[in-house]
């Protein structure tokens, strides 16, 4: 850890020790001149600020630091973990091998805990002293076990592992950390998994966690590219939070090496990769604009950095096989002069020999850029996880009541006396009409807009009006912004209006590949939001696309549709099937879509969630700035922990329909009769067969085959008519949690109040000072509680952290 980094824990420390100490020294001089009566509560005080203390220390000297790591489809996330470990002890292959967590402690003694999940079919249990072989084998059986079983058993939960291992990281990455921390690294589940409920679980304690997020470099297809690009994009929804506290990686960076003019190529694809990664970002993720600008992405091959570790080990079998790796995979990376000097054979190769091959794979694969980069991403991001939430729940704890207590009692002792008395209560009906005015002006400027939302949606359902209720949304919102103090916002509530957006990309990235499957009859249901879904739904809906197929639905019919007129029975037959079938697809595809909409609408209720709670901390410091400049003595607070309680979230239900209608038609058939007629060359007693052409009225079944792009229309149209009920969901939940807010304010500016009355009554019953003891002992007394709770609020700078 950096001086930095270490000085600001340790002064977040002292000065919090040093409060324990100005509270000792003021609580026992104002003590000598109250009555016996103050002392249990003095003492009750120092008893919970000795407590707070101590709690805030030990988090502050036993934090949990949390790396976890994600990525794109093959873009060596397990290696990056090995790498962290500094041995192979995480399964590592060419298809996706990350079904389900992975959580490594560090420990100086080794031990494997496969967790019992519902319906395992591998073997769970806890190995201890295991070696590093052990690990990866069981990890690996496991993985490829859940695997193989996922698709025949829809209820497999994923795997879930605990790993106690003395990484790399700790031991050799120069990380001085705090005393008593602990460590972890949380290798998560691949993007095909992440819709598993443990692993959902599992992804949902990152949220105070620094990520690691890799991305293929080697991939050049550009379609490919784009989906990767997307898949970073989900990636991130799903750890939530600022993309601030994310490291992003370019991984297997060693590919441009072969070309010719290596460094421009690799110079062209960073600088092209970070603007792609900035653009998409901000595109879907618009309330961290500020934070996308300034994301930190780096270069790295994982796989080459990992070999020089492993080459220069003490184990010569291990040392050995490295080198056959690196030889076989990395001479790119190798400068040619070592290779000139190397044995040909890596058996031969000297101890001296492998330690100039890691050295210049070290130095190549970028590692040592790596962690210095790592390094600072955790000096700067790891005491906003930590300082800001400890010293929230301290002042909660203690810090408030005291300097609660120390302003209102000196201040209602120096208004004690009978006539001082008299005014004062003056004056706190005042306060708590000001305030009751202040805060009633502050909660309409918030409500505001969402009633005028409200209303709106009742004008729409009504038939009084045609605005696009999410458009009105957004203008309202924006009209919000102009006004202070919710002008600081910025774009932070840009999610309650954005789903919208978010849900029909979604919905596009599942039509899309089902469409291009249709209209080429190649069916390929390859997306980052395809993945998410159950694999036996996405397998029906495969299946449902092939059976269309083989009717006719692809190319031409696919692209354009078509108006079909069946008249024979296997057409009839035919036509009755590809409308079963296309009615098929609505429903494979609204098992699909709920899948994937559930995970989508999570992200975006999360969104919300979190755009909710910006503007509820906002707002709670508004309304403090504001009461303590109208009653600066009574120290009123309004905690975030204790007041923004959004305990709920809006729900949403979308369903899809298609197919299409076959109506009852008729047809002309035209039919050949033959007919006998006698002629005159015979005496008209011989007769010949003639031809004669009648019309004959038919039934048909018709139907006018809608194309697929009229289907995806049809679904979108189908979205659009959810807008409204979805922005009245909206509305009203966001209505109950300001209702619910301004309950929770009212509340503690009541109690604050009232207890500065108590405190008011019980001074003037029971002390009773002349003007030499105000002027001696409590006007000093007061700017002492004053000093005392500056202090105090000195502890709240590093709330800056957030």
């Amino acid at each position: 850890m950096s001086n930095k980094l270490y000085k600001v824990f340790e002064e977040v420390e002292q000065n919090a020790q040093l409060l324990s100490k100005y509270w000792h020294n003021f609580s026992t001089e104002i003590s000598e001149h109250l009555p016996d009566t103050y002392h249990a509560e003095v003492q009750e005080l120092s008893d919970k600020l000795e407590i707070a203390i101590d709690n805030l220390v030990d988090e502050l000297q036993n934090p949990t630091l949390t790396l976890a790591t994600t990525g794109t489809t093959s873009s060596g996330k397990s290696t990056l973990v090995n790498l962290l470990c500094g041995a192979e002890i995480v399964p590592v292959a060419v298809s996706e091998m990350s079904a389900g967590s992975v959580t490594i402690e560090y420990s100086e003694k080794k031990s494997l805990i496969i967790h019992e999940t519902p319906g395992a079919l591998w073997e769970c249990g806890e190995w201890t002293g295991i070696s590093d072989e052990r690990i990866y084998q069981r990890l690996h059986d496991v993985m490829i076990s859940y695997i193989d079983n996922r698709e025949k058993q829809a209820n497999l939960a994923s795997p879930q592992s605990t790993i106690s291992y003395p990484f790399r990281l700790i031991k050799e990455s120069k990380l001085e950390l705090p005393r008593g921390v602990k460590v972890r690294i949380l290798d998560l589940p691949g993007l095909a998994y992440v819709g598993d409920e443990g692993n959902a679980n599992v992804i949902k304690q990152c949220r105070e966690a620094l990520c690691l997020v890799t991305y293929n470099s080697a991939e050049t297809d550009k379609e490919k590219v784009r989906s990767l690009l997307q898949e970073v994009v989900e990636q991130v929804k799903d750890l939530g939070g600022s993309p601030a506290r994310m490291l992003f990686i370019l991984n297997r960076i060693d590919i441009f090496r072969t070309d010719r003019n290596w460094p421009e190529t690799e110079t062209r694809f960073v600088e092209s990769a970070i603007r792609s990664i900035k653009h998409e970002l901000s595109d879907q993720l618009k309330e961290y604009t500020e934070d996308i600008e300034k994301l930190q992405v780096i270069k790295l091959s994982t796989w080459a950095a990992l070999l020089a570790l492993q080459i220069k080990q003490h184990d010569e079998i291990y040392s050995l096989e490295a080198c056959k790796k690196a030889d076989n995979h990395f001479n790119g990376l190798i400068d040619e002069k070592i290779l000139e000097d190397l044995p040909r054979k890596t058996e031969k190769w000297s101890r001296h020999d492998r330690n100039r091959v890691a050295d210049a794979l070290w130095q190549k694969s970028y590692a040592e850029e790596f962690q210095q980069s790592l390094r600072d991403h955790i000096s700067q991001h790891f005491p906003r996880l930590v300082i800001p939430q400890a010293i929230e729940r301290f002042n909660v704890a203690a810090g408030n009541a005291i300097t609660e207590w120390a302003l209102q009692t000196t201040t209602a002792i120096l208004n004690s006396s009978e006539e001082r008395y008299q005014q004062e209560c003056e004056k706190i009906s005042w306060i708590r009409s000001t305030l009751d005015s202040f805060l009633r002006i502050s909660d309409k400027n918030l409500r505001e807009p969402f009633e005028k939302i409200d209303n709106k949606i009742k004008e729409l359902l009504a038939d009084e009006s045609a605005d696009d209720p999410v458009l009105y949304l957004e203008n309202t919102l924006s009209e919000l912004k102009k006004v202070e103090p919710y002008n600081e916002l910025k774009e932070k509530l840009y999610p309650l209006f954005g789903w919208r957006n978010d849900i029909g990309r979604g919905i596009n990235q599942i039509l899309e590949p089902v469409a291009k499957s249709l209209d080429t009859g190649k069916i390929s249901l390859d997306s980052p939001n395809l993945k998410k879904a159950n694999v036996l739904n996405v397998n029906l809906l495969a299946n449902c696309l092939r059976r269309l197929v083989n009717l006719g639905y692809t190319g031409s019919v696919a692209k354009a549709g078509k108006i079909m007129e069946a008249r024979t029975g296997d057409e009839k037959q035919r036509l009755k099937q590809l409308n079963e079938e296309l009615n098929e697809l609505a429903i494979h595809l609204n098992l699909v879509m709920d899948d994937v909409l559930k995970q989508i609408v999570n992200q975006e209720l999360d969104r919300m969630y979190q755009a909710v709670v910006e503007l509820f901390k906002c707002h709670l410091s508004h309304l403090e700035k504001g009461t303590n400049n109208l009653a600066p003595n009574i120290a009123i607070k309004f905690p975030d922990s204790k007041l923004i309680k959004v305990d709920s979230k809006p729900k949403f239900n979308l369903s899809f329909k298609s197919g299409f209608a076959i109506t009852p038609g008729t047809w002309e058939e035209k039919i050949q009769v033959s007919k006998t007629k006698r002629t005159w060359y015979t005496f008209w007693i011989g007769k010949e067969t003639y031809y004669e052409i009648e019309y004959k009225t038919r039934s048909s079944n018709n139907a006018e085959i809608p194309s697929t792009e009229k289907l995806l229309e049809n679904w979108q149209f189908q979205l659009k008519q959810e807008d409204e009920s979805i922005v009245k969901e909206v509305s009203r939940w966001l209505l109950e949690q300001i209702d619910c807010l301004k309950k929770n304010v009212d509340e503690v500016q009541q109690e604050v109040i009232n207890r500065y009355q108590e405190r008011l009554d019980t001074a003037n019953r029971e002390i009773s000072i002349d003007y030499e003891m105000q002027k001696n002992v409590w006007q000093p007394m007061q700017q002492k509680s004053q000093s005392l709770a500056q202090e105090f609020f000195k502890l709240e700078d590093f709330l800056n952290y957030k």
